[in-house]
């Protein structure tokens, strides 16, 4: 998992690097055809990979703590853990002890899900809700047979998902 965190925080530093060069260009014409009176443009402004710092977002603690048994115990496949937001899930880490619940199948990994039959689904043939405190699709959708039963993902292409619900069906 260091590794992961490690290759991640170097893949973005590398593709910040790559930027400045045209961020610095973007800049200098931007500042060449403007208005004297207005604020001149930094670099900074034409930024795209720069690391930003999300903080109003924060993963459930049993979603992280289930993550790192799972990734641990060799039970989720490399894509699931390839696309994982792994520095966000390890500061939200604890220590308390976990049970984790898996559902998974083709491209579709939910973890502690809690499938919720009652619920009336918005689709056709659905019969309720499963609801997830932390998902990855992997450029699946439609009805997908998972451990749990068969979900109907909508195309979201390579995703990790917060608090994140799609329909069970029957």
């Amino acid at each position: 998992m260091q590794a992961l965190h490690y290759g991640a925080k170097l893949h973005r530093e590398e593709l910040h690097l790559a930027e400045l060069g045209i961020a610095t260009l973007t800049s200098c014409f931007v500042n060449s055809n403007r208005d004297p009176k207005s604020e001149s443009a930094k670099p900074s402004d034409f930024f795209y990979f720069m690391p930003t710092v999300d903080e109003g977002m924060r993963i459930n603690s049993d979603a992280a703590n289930a993550f790192f048994v799972l990734a641990e115990a060799g039970k989720l496949p490399g894509w699931c853990i390839a696309i994982a937001p792994v520095d966000k899930l390890a500061k939200s880490r604890n220590s308390s002890p976990c049970t984790p619940a898996i559902w998974s199948g083709e491209g579709v990994v939910l973890i502690q899900p809690v499938a919720d039959v009652s619920a009336s689904g918005s689709d056709a043939g659905a019969s309720g809700l499963v609801r997830f405190p932390l998902g990855f699709v992997n450029d699946v959708s439609g009805d997908i047979f998972t451990d749990g039963g068969v979900v109907k993902v909508p195309v979201l292409g390579e995703a990790w998902l917060l608090d994140g619900e799609f329909a069970v069906l029957s």
